[in-house]
């Protein structure tokens, strides 16, 4: 073996023996065995009580969008939910440190009932955080019990709402969204977007789905695993209808 392959070999066996030791550190630091079992109400009243230890709490994700992901507790509903009875979480990335996955996890447990363990750091109440409020950090879901559609699914704050967009918009639009490559065979449905009529949303199904979107945000960004549909932002260009394909 030359020398050169030595160094390489060498530096490979230490890397890998230290991202093992990382690995296992990552894995019994989150054993749900380690946390302590709370509710969510308790951990607010008494944050004191749970800083910086495991916790494994069971609640209701809500859209997991933009800067808002939190665990809320079961009863919570659209339009009448208080953020200040959940949780602002952020999940455990795949790879520690990185923060990669995090987003991937959003997408796979938004909106579903989960149990979950993660470290509860309260310092963000006490305004030391500029941007999200975070207090559950490195959220592990161990079970889920429950998953919704975008449509079922827990709010905090406003989605813009949808409607299905009048005969002659529908029909324009669709012939737009052919000539831009939507599949033929599928259902398709076409929806106004309150407060702006110059923009539109149109999806596609290949499987049948009794649960269309019924807001901006669950149709295009914020979507569950119980969402069925594919859809696209189309904007009105003077007297046209753009279609801008999302894959």
């Amino acid at each position: 073996m030359s020398k050169r392959s030595l160094i390489v070999y060498t530096a490979f066996v230490i890397g890998t023996l230290i991202g093992c030791a990382l690995g296992l550190h990552v894995v019994s630091s989150q054993d749900p065995q380690n946390a302590v079992k709370a509710d969510i109400a308790s951990v607010r009243a008494d944050p004191g009580k749970y800083a910086d230890r495991l916790v494994q709490l069971t609640g209701k994700l809500d859209q997991c969008f933009g800067w808002e992901c939190s665990l809320c507790p079961e009863a919570a509903i659209t339009g009448s939910a208080n953020a200040k009875q959940c949780l602002p979480l952020e999940f455990r990335p795949i790879m520690p440190g990185t923060g990669f996955g995090g987003a991937e996890k959003e997408g796979i447990f938004r909106f579903a009932s989960v149990t979950l363990v993660a470290k509860f750091d309260p310092s963000c109440w006490q305004g030391s955080c500029l941007d999200r409020q975070v207090v559950l950090e490195d959220a592990d879901v161990i079970s889920v019990q429950r998953r919704r559609s975008s449509r079922d699914g827990l709010w905090l704050g406003s989605p813009t709402p949808l409607r299905e967009a009048p005969a002659p918009v529908s029909t324009a639009i669709l012939a737009e969204a052919l000539k831009a490559g939507f599949p033929t065979a599928p259902e398709m449905k076409v929806f106004s977007v309150q407060g702006d009529q110059e923009m539109a949303v149109v999806c596609w199904t290949s499987v049948g789905t009794e649960s269309w979107p019924n807001s901006l945000e669950g149709a295009l960004d914020a979507k569950s695993t119980y969402d069925f549909y594919q859809c696209s932002p189309v904007r009105r260009v003077e007297d046209r209808w753009i279609v801008q394909v999302r894959q």
